[in-house]
């Protein structure tokens, strides 16, 4: 079997991720960025994007740490915690991406239930 067994938990993650704009906190953003740096630093591989991160929709964010984690394979200790670091940022991620799409569900409901067209 030469062809690679699809990441089922990683599709599941870019695909749940909003294809919008994060408002992600800097923290979040500054952990998110120093796993990529460290990623590319350990691994010697372009891992950060061209543009700044707080730009990216938060799917093809996601969509980048997801596909280097599968890619990657640590052959020593400073690629190892780098690719550590590249699960808690995709982790962030993922809470972020929740976040936004509970924000998003809750104002579309609050404004259906303000609408005067509403039936009753």
């Amino acid at each position: 079997m030469d062809r690679p067994l699809t990441d089922l938990a990683g599709e599941r993650l870019v695909r749940k991720a909003p294809n919008q704009i994060l408002a992600l906190d800097p923290t979040d953003s500054d952990y998110i960025r120093a796993s990529l740096t460290a990623v590319q630093e350990a691994f010697s591989v372009a891992a950060l994007p061209d543009i700044p991160i707080e730009l990216m929709p938060g799917r093809t964010l996601m969509r980048l740490l997801v596909d280097l984690r599968g890619e990657l394979r640590p052959k020593s200790p400073e690629q190892s915690e780098a690719w550590g670091k590249l699960a808690g940022a995709i982790l962030i991620l993922d809470t972020a991406c929740s976040f936004a799409t509970e924000h998003s569900l809750a104002q579309r409901r609050r404004a259906e239930a303000e609408s005067p067209h509403r039936e009753d």
